[in-house]
């Protein structure tokens, strides 16, 4: 069993990261539903190393805020391998250019990039940029870790509850094994260890990322009458950046 654990671990972190796991490590082609238990901790990791890089680029070699914040973004972007920022894009185009659900769901679909893509992914970079940077001058190096973990905390429940409207893809193959009661244990361990670090941000994370699910609930999930890998990735960059900025304004 520990190691059924282990292997839905790394095979989590294998798809949401570009961490040097082993070339060994095969990722099973149709995704198992058990491997969602995991996004959560693959989250906090995310968050951990973030946190470290933060304090060591602010303590060890004491370089400006605004350039810290800088280098965790990009660290940030580089761990995720833009995987979450692709589906932000494409949902932007779809905003932008989709009146009907249908032509919605056919815009996410095509790979090049318009206006939508652009301004939405542009903007969200600069919330993360510009609160990454208080919260970096303030000394609050902690407080990074609450952002990746929500954002996959709020991305399993969703999976869990709205259906995934394509008949193929990868968000098909994760409702297929998923298990509500181990999700539930998951997000309630890391909820407690994150109310441990601070439970007024806790707090504000929370309600932050209920606001950020709202948005995207409004602009996708309610039109297209599901969810699909693009709102996935939506959901994720724009429960981050809420929560960055949430934590900015109750700081």
């Amino acid at each position: 069993m520990m190691k059924s654990m282990m292997n839905s671990f790394l095979c989590a972190a294998k798809f949401l990261t570009r961490l040097p796991l082993g070339k060994e490590l095969e990722y099973p082609a149709a995704l198992s539903g058990d491997t969602v238990t995991w996004y959560a901790p693959v989250g906090m990791v995310i968050g951990i190393l973030m946190t470290a890089i933060a304090w060591f680029l602010s303590q060890g070699i004491q370089l400006p805020p605004s350039i810290v914040g800088i280098v965790v973004l990009i660290i940030w972007v580089g761990i995720t391998g833009a995987l979450h920022l692709d589906g932000l894009a494409d949902c932007g185009d779809a905003w932008m250019g989709g009146h009907t659900a249908e032509r919605m769901l056919e815009i996410m679909k095509d790979t090049a990039c318009g206006v939508g893509a652009i301004v939405v992914v542009a903007l969200v970079l600069l919330a993360k940029l510009g609160t990454l940077s208080v919260l970096l001058a303030q000394g609050n190096w902690l407080l990074l870790v609450f952002p990746p973990v929500i954002a996959r905390i709020a991305l399993s429940i969703v999976i869990c509850s709205t259906p995934y409207i394509r008949s193929e893809g990868i968000g098909w193959s994760l409702q297929s094994n998923v298990s509500t009661k181990a999700i539930g244990i998951s997000g309630l361990v890391l909820s407690l260890v994150l109310c441990m670090v601070s439970f007024h941000s806790f707090i504000i994370a929370v309600i932050a990322s209920a606001i950020a699910f709202w948005v995207i609930y409004r602009c996708f999930i309610k039109r297209v009458k599901g969810a699909t890998g693009d709102i996935y990735g939506a959901l994720i960059e724009t429960v981050e950046a809420f929560v960055l900025v949430g934590l900015v304004v109750g700081s």
